[in-house]
């Protein structure tokens, strides 16, 4: 040891007596405490190596024997080089013990010296970078509410400045906390028992002779609630990369009066085909408290076998197509075949087709496509054969105006919330129960923000529509309803009382009062009626009562309990154990014997090291066509 090594250790033995003779400690923890703090002022760091406690035993004293992190050696096996120790088997030793008169802690000194050099900081010190109790708590609380590791560690060194905890710590921590929360249930038990806990509606369905998860399918209470009181259009489509064994996630969305999205259901699905998805779509129907609920108007993107099943499940349901995927796909063949200068007078003429009002408009916009793309036959092949010949009653105005879609004539409410729960989500190498936990987490937002919405519009009303004219749909309608309405006052002024003019369109895809209907009723000095208006934008409530004493019947299980009965006495111990198994799996759903299916692994590239990052989205074929131009472009000579 060197001059100034031996100075400090004589300091510090010094410091120690001094505190002994002068104070005496009230208990056992003070005195570490304590020892730990001058430990640290002086470079060295104080840990327990024994510590006994009498407890009323005959011949057992009270003691505490401190020492320094560093003493006693590491004794391993290991030859690998990344293997470490800290351990120099340093001598120095405090001794505590309880005063023999009175009450209190007293220390000595057993060896007061150190055979390594003192720390100049213990900033990344393991150690010290223990997290305590209420730091533990604090850890698990921001987990449990999604916070990212990195502000959780801001949020404990704000708390505590002398904090000197480690990021790879509080990943620990979260780990550990996680374990705690599953115990000894399996993936698909914690799972089970987690949707029961929240009261959520759940199906599962397993592989073929197998105890492996196929598909499942989960809703909250509330949303079944809002699906039976705004059940007039869903939206639906399935997202990637938000699971470690990469399944589907289907996801199904409604829109309220207040123009929010709400959602359905959500399904992980073993593969999307159409069995898949007409097993979850049988779900999402029975959903509903009556044939008469049942959505008129459905949207997806061109998903054949989604489509397929929708024709089956719901074959008295009107189909629409996203005009959004539509027209990048188009765009996207449009750049492959088109030269660039004649691209965007050919999207142009494109979107005119699209939102044609009538069916001579129509065929008058698709003469001038023709004959603009007459030299492109592949092209012109393209759209009408992949798109306006078979599904254009599905996309194009003049057809969807004639359904009530009110204005969802695309799927961006889904992708919308696909990217919502996403970002709640953080992960796409999670498993089941973070996937569920994240769910979870946005419907209680989302349902919250809806309700929000709806005593907004009963108790305020906007300045823009306190005129006389609005009266009787004061704190009656939503917002929106009346926003819409007022978009028809502004036209008023060009189409008049013109009904050819006016088109009409918005009476029979929102159920509100068109331009012409307005201006009849300015002209004869009416308020609007509150009758105009369809009941879906009345609706101010998820409060819906989804029971009524006709269907109390349904909940007798008087039969199916003496058939179980009977069941059991007349079969052998063996398919009486098989049979209480399943009824008990039914009863406490985590008690199941389902397993979660195997992580798919990937047999194409080199591997990566797996990393936690935010998730990213699939990118979708135009987004390719996009990024094979931009790179074109950058091969071409300056």
């Amino acid at each position: 040891m060197n001059h100034h090594q031996l100075n400090i250790s004589y300091s510090y033995i010094v410091n120690f007596y001094l505190k002994r003779i002068l104070q005496v400690f009230s208990s056992r923890e003070a005195v570490f405490e304590w020892a730990k703090a001058i430990g640290r002022q002086n470079g060295i760091l104080i840990v327990t190596i024994r510590s006994d406690k009498a407890n009323g035993i005959r011949g057992r004293k009270d003691k505490l024997i401190l020492g320094c992190e560093r003493g006693g050696r590491y004794k391993s096996e290991s030859k690998k080089s990344v293997t470490c120790s800290h351990k120099e088997n340093c001598p120095f030793t405090l001794r505590c013990v309880p005063l023999s008169v009175g009450e209190g802690w007293k220390i000595s000194v057993r060896c007061g010296t150190h055979n390594h050099e003192l720390l100049d900081t213990v900033t990344g010190h393991s150690y010290l970078g223990r997290l305590n109790e209420e730091e533990r708590k604090f850890v698990n609380d921001m987990t449990k509410y999604k916070l990212a590791p990195r502000f959780i560690l801001n949020a404990l060194k704000v708390r505590n400045e002398t904090n000197v905890t480690i990021p790879s710590q509080i990943y620990k921590a979260r780990s550990t906390y996680r374990s705690s929360l599953r115990g000894p249930y399996t993936e698909m038990q914690h799972l089970l028992k987690l949707i029961q806990q929240e009261n959520y509606v759940h199906w599962t369905r397993r592989r073929e002779n197998s105890d492996i998860l196929r598909d499942i399918f989960w809703t909250h209470p509330d949303c079944i609630k809002l699906l039976n009181t705004f059940h007039f259009v869903l939206i639906c489509d399935s997202t990637y990369k938000t699971n470690r064994y990469r399944l589907p996630l289907l996801e199904i969305v409604g829109v309220t009066s207040t123009s929010l999205t709400f959602s359905v259901g959500f399904a992980y699905l073993e593969k999307e085909r159409q069995d898949n998805f007409i097993w979850a779509f049988e779900k999402v129907r029975m959903l509903f408290k009556s044939e008469s609920l049942i959505s008129k108007v459905i949207v997806t993107d061109r998903d054949l076998a989604m489509m397929n099943a929708i024709s089956v499940v719901f074959p008295t349901s009107i189909h629409l197509l996203c005009r959004f995927h539509i027209e990048k796909n188009v765009g996207a063949r449009c750049k492959q075949y088109v030269k660039k200068d004649r691209q965007e007078e050919v999207m142009d003429l494109w979107k005119k087709i699209v939102y044609s009002t009538s069916v001579e408009e129509y065929d008058h916009h698709l003469q001038q496509f023709e004959i603009l793309c007459a030299d492109i036959i592949l092209f012109v092949d393209y759209v009408k054969d992949s798109w306006l010949t078979p599904y254009k009653e599905r996309f194009v105005n003049v057809w969807t105006n004639r359904v009530m879609h009110l204005g969802n004539t695309t799927s961006n409410r889904v992708e919308s919330a696909h990217w919502r729960l996403k970002n709640m989500l953080q992960t796409s190498f999670g498993d089941l129960c973070k996937s569920w936990d994240a769910v979870n987490m946005m419907l209680k937002n989302q349902i919250c923000i809806i309700q929000s919405s709806f005593q907004k519009t009963i108790k305020d009303v906007e300045h823009g529509y306190n005129s006389q004219f609005f009266q009787n749909l004061h704190h009656c309608v939503s917002r929106k309803c009346m926003k819409l309405i007022d978009n028809q006052l502004e036209r008023v002024k060009i189409v008049g009382t013109n009904k050819t003019e006016c088109g009409c369109s918005i009476r029979t895809t929102h159920g509100l009062p068109c331009a012409c209907e307005l201006a009849k009723l300015q002209i004869n000095g009416n308020v609007i009626p509150l009758d105009s208006i369809h009941d879906f934008w009345k609706q101010l409530s998820i409060a819906h009562e989804l029971e009524d004493e006709e269907s109390l019947s349904d909940y007798d299980f008087s039969e199916e309990l003496e058939a179980m009965k009977a069941y059991m006495k007349k079969h052998d111990i063996i398919s009486q154990r098989i049979f209480k198994a399943k009824v008990r799996e039914v009863v406490f759903p985590h008690t199941t014997s389902i397993l979660a299916p195997p992580e798919k692994v990937r047999t194409k590239g080199a591997g990566k090291k797996k990393k936690e990052f935010v998730t990213p989205r699939d990118p979708p074929y135009w987004e390719y066509a996009d990024a094979s131009q931009e790179s074109a472009k950058a091969r071409q000579p300056s």
